[in-house]
């Protein structure tokens, strides 16, 4: 019998509308190669070699189009999953070590055979992140893509929205850092770790530290604080990253922002790579003082605007370097960095019991921060409350880690 997922496209794709499927795979194309801002019906008529009316009459607008693309991606990652959970229902693994394996295969099948859906989904994830309305479309493929993750990384659909948040945050990371044998390690070693629990600890956390020292990158250029030119620049790339992404982020768009003539920016920063982390490192400075003011008056930090303009900037800089490889270093530093942000005492905030706190180490920080940051990335996307989402998700986590562990429990 089919193993068959739960959620569905709404508008089922029939087999033969083969000139349908060939309009969404060049549009996929196109947003593979440039990204979602890069999408209209001129050049995807062109690569098609028909007029944009044939388009038109044929997809409707380019939201139309886009929520058809959605419905065409959704039932073919629809497929990867049944294929993958089928497996899964076959071995029916009990151990933390063969759910970690079979996870670990499907997620490299998901960025190879599916790697233009994986690009599209995080696309619009971050896209719907900067919208004020959700997409009912997206939100249905997310749904489904949770429920397959879930499955495969628990052997339960119930951590969906933790297990969608991890794959997704990793996948960013994977698409631009895939061929460097250090991180794919590391993401091997931290996804053995989340299947393992935390409550347990692992004997993986010296090899983990040692690769996520391996990885960290040059000196970052960032904006110094003696010179306010430069830190305003800094601050205005910032800006716009969190507020109209990283495409949006250019030489131009950030000296009319810093109220500069466009060759001060090349003065102070040169290429685009440069003026980008330069706008990552400024909204971690805000980020951290945040942090220390709040630990300073004895609170816990709240999650501000800053702590949001965290999670887009790293989240969207991990897809940027797919495209610009100069990035590849500092996205995968960035990587590094959000763990080591995370300590024991900020457990109970985000939802743990006090079993976590027993197994905590650098390995574990590292593991929930891409888990916390892919599900607030998910969060804003799909317009819910990110603090109540990410609580109840790591809370249920917790619930199932400590059960495997105390038998009494189960």
């Amino acid at each position: 019998m089919r193993y068959r997922i739960g959620v569905t496209a709404q508008d089922p794709v029939a087999e033969e509308d083969v000139e349908s499927d060939r309009i969404v795979d060049a549009a996929l194309d196109i947003i593979a190669r440039g990204g979602l801002a890069r999408l209209t019906l001129r050049p995807l008529a062109a690569q098609l070699g028909v007029s944009v009316a044939v388009i038109s009459a044929r997809m409707g607008s380019k939201d139309q189009l886009i929520d058809r693309a959605i419905d065409v991606a959704a039932q073919r990652d629809q497929r990867f999953g049944e294929r993958w959970c089928d497996l899964a229902a076959r071995i029916a693994p009990t151990d933390s070590a063969t759910r970690a394996a079979l996870a670990d295969l499907a997620f490299r099948d998901w960025m190879t055979a599916g790697r233009r859906n994986v690009v599209f989904l995080i696309e619009l994830v971050h896209d719907r992140a900067l919208q004020d309305a959700a997409s009912a479309a997206l939100d249905r493929w997310l749904a489904q893509a949770g429920m397959v993750w879930s499955r495969l990384l628990f052997g339960t659909p119930a951590l969906a929205d933790l297990a969608l948040g991890y794959m997704l945050d990793e996948a960013s990371f994977a698409l631009g850092a895939g061929d460097d044998p250090a991180y794919t390690l590391l993401r091997t070693l931290c996804l053995q770790r989340l299947t393992h629990g935390f409550a347990r600890g692992g004997a993986d956390g010296a090899a983990i530290e040692r690769l996520i020292a391996a990885l960290a990158p040059e000196p970052l250029p960032i904006a110094r604080d003696d010179d306010p030119k430069r830190q305003r620049i800094a601050d205005s790339a910032a800006r716009i990253i969190v507020s109209q992404g990283m495409e949006a982020t250019t030489h131009r768009s950030v000296a009319l922002a810093a109220d500069v003539p466009a060759s001060t920016v090349v003065y102070h920063f040169g290429g685009r790579a440069a003026l980008v982390v330069a706008g990552l490192h400024a909204v971690i400075a805000r980020f951290h003082g945040t942090r220390a003011r709040a630990r300073a008056e004895g609170r816990l930090p709240a999650d501000d605007a800053e702590t949001r303009d965290l999670v887009k900037a790293t989240s969207m800089i991990a897809l940027a370097s797919v495209r610009e490889t100069s990035l590849q270093p500092y996205a995968t530093d960035m990587r590094r960095r959000r763990g080591e942000n995370i300590r024991a005492t900020d457990l109970a905030a985000l939802g743990f019991g006090p079993a976590a706190a027993a197994g905590f180490d650098r390995a574990t920080a590292q593991v929930i921060s891409i888990a916390l940051f892919g599900m607030r990335m998910v969060a804003m996307a799909r317009k819910r409350p990110e603090r109540a989402q990410y609580r109840a998700a790591f809370a249920a986590f917790d619930a199932w880690d400590v059960a495997r562990t105390d038998p009494g429990l189960s």
